[in-house]
This record gives C-alpha cells, sequence and structure tokens, in this order.
C-alpha cells in the first residue's frame, strides 16, 4: 500500500500590502535575505520563501524576479488597491492557471482548483488541436475555455475591474557575452557554477538520487553531488533500459541500451549504486488519469515520459527525497555549438570550419554536401529556407507524426498557426547562439515544467536540475562558440569537463540514447486493449472528428512481428498509436466518458 503523505497548502504571508503565496524553491534565499537584512528562511519552508518574495517585491518592485533565481510561481495580493499579481520564474517553474471575468479573478496552481471555484470546464479546441500537432507555442492558452496560464519567465497584472496585463520580463536576447578569457578560465568557471548549481539543488535534501543516463549530463550532475555530498556512502541512481528481447532496430548515432556505459562509469565511481528499470510489467497508460488530474492537460511529453514512473517509484521506495535531473544540460553545458558551421564561414575561419565539418557526427554525406547542409542552409532568408524544405518534402513531418484528421487540421488552420510559430521546420542546425534556448523555452518548456511538476504530486518527491541554475545558464549562453564546437569536436565543453571522469568510449562518443525503443513489445502487449479503446474513441463525436482512428487501428491490426521496421511504420505504431489514445482518453476524462 502506498504510504499516505499529507497536504502541503499554501497559506499566505502578509508583508506590507502585499499578501503573498509562493510554491518552489530560491536558490539566492540567502543573499537576497542578506541583502534586505533578513534572517534567511530554510529550505522547504514556504512561509518564510513568501514572505521574503513580498519584502524583494515591496524593496525592488517589477525587478523582483531578475534579482531572485530559482523555480518558483507566486500569487500576490494587494487587496485595497485591488491589484493582483501573478508570476513564474524564467527556464523552470511551477504552472500558474487564472480564470478573469467581471467580477471575480481566481489564480491557482492547477485548474481543477479553478473548476471547483464553480469555473466551467470546457475544453479549448485551438489548444488541443495544437498540442496534438506538437505546437506548445501559445504557451498562454489554457486547455480550457476561461483559463490563461502565465508564461515562464512573465508577470500578469490584474487591477479591480481591468483587464490581465502579460509582460514578459526575462529576455534571452538580453544575455550578454562573456569577458573573454582562456579556455581554461571558461573551464574553471563553468565547473564552479555547476558545483552551485548542484549545492543549492540539493539544500534540505537528506538523501538525493539522480536519473543516469549514458550520456554526459546525469554523470557530470553525479560527479557534483559526490563531491558536494561526501558524506553519502551512497547515491542512488536509475536507469531506464530496454527489456529483454526487445527486438527493435539500432538506429545510426542512437545507442538503444545505456546499461554498459553506466555500468563501467559507476565502476569508476563506486559510491553511485546503480539500479537498472526495464518496465518490462508496466503498461503505457500507467498513471495517466493521475496526470491528467495533476497537470489539467495532456502535454506531449506524456508519450515519452510514462517509462519514468518506475523510475520515480524506486527512488521513493528506496528513501529518496530529492530526485535531480539534467534535462537543460543540451542547452547549457552540452550543448553541442551546431551554430558553430554558419559562424566560422561567415567570419572566415576556414580551418575551424573544416575540421568541424569533416567530423561532423553521424554524417556519412560528402564534404561539400555537408558544407551546403550545415553551413549553408541554416543562414538562408526565411522564406529560402521554407522552400528548400518543401523540395526535400520536409514540410509534413508534424502531419505524419500527429494522427489527426486532415480535414480537421484544415477546418481548425493548426498548419497556419505551426507555420507562423516556426513548426513544422524548425531550424537545424539553428542560426545563432540563443536560438535553441529561444525555440525551447518558448515552443515547449512550459509544457515540461507541468509534467515535472505532475511527477513531483504523484510521486511525492520533489526534483530539481542543476544544469537549469540560471547563472550557469546564462553563463553557458554567453560563452565563445569553440567552447561548443572546437577543432571539429562538438559538445567540447561537457567533453573536456569530465576528461578523466568516465570512460574515453563515453565521453568521446557522438552517439546519443534513444528513447523507447521496445516500443514493439510494450505497446504490442496492450494491442487488443487498444484496439477496443479506439472503437469506444470512435463513439465521442470529437474524438472521431479529430484523429485519423483507422490510421492508429490499421497499425494495430497490422502490427509487425519485430521492431525492425521502416521509418513510416514505426511512426504509425510508436508515436501515433499513443498519442491518439493519450489525447483521446483526455478528452473523455474532461468530459467525464471514462
Amino acid at each position: 500500500m502506498r504510504e499516505r503523505r499529507s497536504l502541503v497548502p499554501w497559506r499566505p504571508a502578509l508583508v506590507g500590502p502585499w499578501h503573498v503565496l509562493f510554491a518552489g524553491h530560491l536558490d539566492n534565499a540567502a543573499s537576497i535575505a542578506a541583502e534586505l537584512g533578513l534572517s534567511a528562511p530554510l529550505p522547504g519552508d514556504g512561509d518564510g520563501l513568501a514572505r521574503l518574495y513580498g519584502a524583494a517585491l515591496a524593496a525592488w518592485g517589477p525587478a523582483a524576479d531578475l534579482r531572485l533565481i530559482g523555480e518558483y510561481a507566486t500569487i500576490a495580493l494587494d487587496a485595497e488597491r485591488g491589484h493582483l499579481r501573478l508570476a513564474r520564474s524564467p527556464l523552470r517553474a511551477p504552472p500558474l492557471h487564472y480564470h478573469l471575468a467581471d467580477d471575480r479573478a481566481i489564480a491557482a496552481s492547477v485548474p481543477r482548483a479553478i473548476f471547483a471555484c464553480g469555473v466551467p470546464q470546457q475544453l479549448d479546441e485551438t489548444k488541443l488541436a495544437d498540442m496534438a500537432w506538437f505546437n506548445a507555442s501559445e504557451e498562454q492558452r489554457s486547455w480550457f475555455v476561461g483559463l490563461n496560464r502565465v508564461p515562464l519567465g512573465s508577470t500578469v497584472e490584474i487591477e479591480r475591474g481591468g483587464p490581465a496585463r502579460t509582460r514578459r520580463y526575462y529576455d534571452f536576447s538580453a544575455i550578454p557575452r562573456q569577458p573573454r578569457a582562456s579556455a581554461a578560465e571558461y573551464l574553471e568557471q563553468a565547473n564552479r557554477l555547476l558545483a552551485e548549481g548542484t549545492r543549492a539543488a540539493l539544500a534540505g535534501s537528506s538523501r538525493p538520487a539522480v536519473m543516469l543516463s549514458g550520456g554526459l549530463d546525469s554523470p557530470l550532475i553525479a560527479l557534483k553531488v559526490l563531491e558536494q555530498r561526501p558524506d553519502l556512502a551512497r547515491l542512488n541512481a536509475y536507469t531506464i533500459v530496454p527489456e529483454p528481447g526487445w527486438g527493435g532496430l539500432d538506429l545510426p548515432g542512437r545507442f538503444t541500451d545505456e546499461r554498459p556505459l553506466v555500468e563501467a562509469f559507476c565502476r569508476m565511481h563506486p559510491r553511485i549504486a546503480p539500479q537498472f528499470i526495464d518496465n518490462a510489467e508496466a503498461r503505457m497508460d500507467d498513471r495517466l488519469v493521475a496526470m491528467f488530474m495533476a497537470v489539467g492537460g495532456a502535454p506531449q511529453g506524456l508519450a515519452n515520459l510514462w517509462t519514468c514512473h518506475a523510475a520515480w517509484d524506486a527512488a521513493r521506495h528506496d528513501g529518496c527525497d530529492r530526485v535531480l535531473l539534467g534535462e537543460l544540460g543540451n542547452l547549457t553545458v552540452s550543448e553541442s555549438g551546431s551554430w558553430g558551421y554558419s559562424e566560422y564561414l561567415l567570419k572566415l575561419r576556414w580551418r575551424q570550419l573544416y575540421r568541424a565539418l569533416r567530423t561532423a557526427p553521424n554524417d556519412d554525406r560528402s564534404l561539400w554536401r555537408r558544407f551546403l547542409a550545415l553551413a549553408v542552409l541554416p543562414i538562408l532568408p526565411d522564406r529560402l529556407w521554407h522552400w528548400q524544405e518543401r523540395l526535400r518534402g520536409r514540410d509534413h513531418r508534424y502531419a505524419a507524426f500527429s494522427g489527426l484528421r486532415p480535414d480537421y487540421t484544415a477546418a481548425q488552420g493548426v498548419e497556419a498557426r505551426a507555420i507562423a510559430a516556426g513548426l513544422p521546420n524548425p531550424r537545424h542546425p539553428v542560426r545563432d547562439r540563443l536560438a535553441t534556448l529561444r525555440e525551447v523555452h518558448d515552443n515547449a518548456w512550459g509544457e515540461f515544467s507541468d509534467i515535472y511538476h505532475g511527477f513531483a504530486q504523484i510521486h511525492g518527491i520533489e526534483q530539481r536540475d542543476p544544469t537549469a541554475y540560471r547563472p550557469l545558464v546564462e553563463f553557458c549562453a554567453g560563452l565563445p562558440t569553440d567552447m561548443f564546437l572546437r577543432d571539429g569536436q562538438e559538445r567540447w565543453l561537457a567533453r573536456e569537463l569530465l576528461r578523466g571522469a568516465m570512460p574515453e568510449e563515453q565521453r568521446l562518443t557522438t552517439r546519443t540514447g534513444r528513447h523507447n525503443a521496445d516500443w514493439h513489445a510494450k505497446i504490442g502487449r496492450q494491442r487488443e486493449d487498444f484496439l477496443r479503446e479506439l472503437d469506444r474513441l470512435a463513439d465521442n463525436p470529437r474524438i472521431a472528428a479529430m484523429f485519423d482512428l483507422d490510421r492508429a487501428r490499421d497499425a494495430l491490426e497490422d502490427w509487425p512481428d519485430s521492431g525492425a521496421v521502416s521509418d513510416a511504420v514505426r511512426i504509425a505504431c510508436e508515436v501515433v498509436v499513443p498519442r491518439a489514445i493519450i489525447m483521446g482518453r483526455f478528452v473523455n476524462y474532461v468530459e467525464g466518458r471514462n
């Protein structure tokens, strides 16, 4: 039986005119408190953090959120003025929803709290359609009519009787370049900031755990935890691996089973105790309803991250109270530097360009074709870029992935909105150092913040990401290109930070891990159940008009003998079927049909 967990309510703190509610944590609470002449709140002291936030707001006004570092959402009410202020930190934050009507404003971290106040629960068709198309660019749009969301790095201010005014206070374009320094100095600074971010992520934790992969980011986190916590005799680590006999296809440039790499790394660091979780008995729809309740939506990542529940279960069973991730590593310390190909061309740095093209990872094209694809195409004007994408037949990738009916897509204007948001053809490689950060932050990270918040609610364990520590993010965003793409080696910074700390095969590999490689075995076990569910989904006119259920049914009925199949078959089985099931089940959940 799962242990019962006590509820932790938000309680308002009164600071001057402000009644403040605070969810999340502050990494620089001690320094902010000292600057304001206050006592620093202890980790996990929600009331103390609310009072500190209120004091910062009273002292610095709108500039407070730029001075505070952490992951948080706040509600502040000046009752006398009738002024409501909502805020979320940049990069990552707990979700924050609000409803505004003529006579009232309601704000909460989950939509169900707003519905409990009598607001009707009605799905927003536009949001539903866009999310099925993998378009999360309208971060302020809620899954429900009459609700809105506070975007990351933004505030929403509401005066009594007035409209909501949204202001994005955090601007990636304002991140300055780092002062000129040697590579050794940059490495030392990156190492220091990663240690600082890990120390902040560990604050208040007695038994942390890490989600450990065979890549670069999570091993860096694990090493920093060992460094910061010499008292830990054992650091629990959890790795998702494919189940035995998964029978799939190893894709070029990818590795499927991360166990050998993790085992070799842990042999070098015996304080790390790895556990390998294959989810052989898990179901793809595991805890979907719990996630719908926790998140108030069906974000696109649910089809990829369901296997993580077992790892969180294991961490809780082992008594861990904090899970550390390295999700923003690919945008910070282990950024590939893919914009460097174009930059080296524009700056006539021919030697660096030649070396980068010659060793471009997992690229078997001729040197001339690599030059065109990696250095020239990214700097084309948008119009020419989209023209060449259409010529190459790459315009309709999201149509294939989404499983939406073409007539529904056209009627809802889904593709037009996606193109206006830069989809389905995001530039790769990107054109400049901040493009990937902006794209992920504005088009996806809000949804993933919701999912992480859902995991924390469901499993009762806090999660932190040291690679999302804002000073580290801003430092990496301001580094020169050759700290990431140097002498033909991508991800140079992370590889140098790990020199001597992991096996060379792992440190230097250009292969990346592959999620859900054993989809054939896992979805195949539920094939008959899913066929029956598709029949039930077809009885809902909204779902039947939205999804090409016949395509999903054909994929299940013509189930391949193994996972070694063409991309078209794999997409139908691995992507379309789960997405139709998850989105359809969410619609039925909201409408009370489950």
